[in-house]
């Protein structure tokens, strides 16, 4: 059986002591070092620990017990001198035993042997734990950096309602949902509904900013479906009228919006007023593309999925004839009719279904609070339902 070392004293590590005769399985016999003046306080009983009282600070007490093979040695202390003590003590006996030591002064050891384990920081990241809005991350396993994170889905977020697949993912990923203290495991159909708690990994700074829009308030179209804005121009099946409607479109939505940047795909150009146009503000700014290759959606969607494109903005003809390829995007589209983008002042939502009409509500809403638009929510109820908690919902 394999053998470890422990070394304590002070309250902190009597309950160490007393949650580790808790423990099942473990396959360790414990030998344990404690102050004579613990000898009263501790009530151990256990087969597996072995309790002897003297000073750990003495090298020559300590040498009695070396000659057991020990696999690891722990220094649990209430006193930084005599915590010191203790180490040069095991080291000078022992100069290849890994020594875990709790720290709560500071301590500096060049030792590739020793670890540190820092009792201010790992009690002051639980204690701001219970702060409200602060991002639940796993410390202790993993590197413990912030890659992994818990995060709750409030009422009213831009996640909620959402389907997994309709969720851009790009340097991280939902892995696991927590609903009515039962596990989910991600599928794209799943929905995820408020006070869903879902367990995210990925790039620390990136999730730190995913926490944020999670529990953000409204103001964060295109998210969660992502952070661009695409717009498609045909320049031979558009007229040219359309085309100038698809370009103001994309810019005001952009400026408006919490998007980060547009990207303008034009396929089919021709020489022309609307070309010198787009081709001054591909000088200007980045994202205008000419395409001289494609002449049609279809071979670039696989473009927008790599681009976190959030919100595809196209005219009515195109829609219809790429009705299936937009769908499968899984995404907003906005369709450009023949009013200008300044003439629109309110958007109005057309539903049957309670459950279909809170989802597309969280994302319209968002929308237009950004672009100061009035909504009008339309639902019909041919069954005369209950719609109190629909009603409560919205308000």
């Amino acid at each position: 059986m394999n053998n470890i070392l422990i070394i304590i004293d002070g309250i902190l590590a009597k309950h160490f002591l007393e949650r580790l005769c808790f423990e099942k399985g473990l396959g360790y016999f414990f030998t344990v070092v404690c102050q004579n003046s613990e000898k009263n306080n501790l009530n151990i009983s256990s087969e597996y620990i072995d309790l002897h009282y003297f000073d750990p600070t003495s090298t020559a007490r300590l040498e009695n017990i070396i000659s057991k093979d020990f696999k690891q040695a722990f220094i649990y202390m209430q006193d930084e001198f005599e915590t010191k003590k203790s180490y040069e003590a095991l080291r000078s006996l022992n100069p290849n035993l890994e020594i875990e030591i709790m720290d709560f002064w500071g301590l500096s050891v060049n030792d590739t042997h020793a670890n540190l384990a820092d009792a201010r920081m790992t009690l002051s990241r639980r204690f701001m734990d219970f702060l409200p809005d602060i991002a639940l991350t796993a410390q202790y396993i993993g590197l413990g950096v912030g890659e992994i994170m818990e995060v709750k889905i409030p009422a009213g977020s831009i996640f909620a309602y959402r389907h997994i697949s309709s969720i851009q993912q790009k340097r991280w990923r939902i892995v696991l949902i927590y609903r009515n203290s039962k596990i989910y495991f991600v599928k794209p159909s799943f929905v995820l509904e408020p006070n869903d708690s879902i367990l995210i990994v990925g790039d620390p700074v990136v999730l730190q900013s995913i926490f944020h829009n999670i529990r953000g308030k409204a103001g964060q179209f295109p998210m969660p479906f992502g952070s661009n804005v695409f717009a498609l121009i045909d320049m031979k099946n558009m007229n040219q009228n359309m085309q100038e409607r698809v370009l103001d479109t994309t810019l005001k939505l952009t400026q408006k919006s919490n998007a980060k940047r547009f990207f303008i795909h034009v396929i089919n150009p021709k020489l022309g007023v609307m070309y010198e146009k787009l081709k001054k503000l591909s000088e200007d700014k980045e994202g205008v593309f000419f395409d001289y290759f494609n002449t049609d959606f279809k071979q670039i969607s696989m473009w927008l999925q790599n681009n976190d494109i959030g919100l595809v903005v196209t005219d009515i003809k195109n829609f219809e004839k790429e009705k299936q390829a937009f769908f499968d995007l899984k995404i907003p589209i906005m369709k450009v009719g023949e009013a200008s983008f300044d003439e629109l002042k309110e958007a109005i939502i057309l539903s049957a279904d309670e459950s279909e009409l809170e989802n597309n509500a969280n994302v319209i809403t968002d929308l237009s609070k950004q672009l100061d638009f009035g909504v009008i929510l339309y639902y019909y109820n041919p069954n005369s339902q209950n719609t109190t908690d629909m009603e409560e919902y919205f308000r």
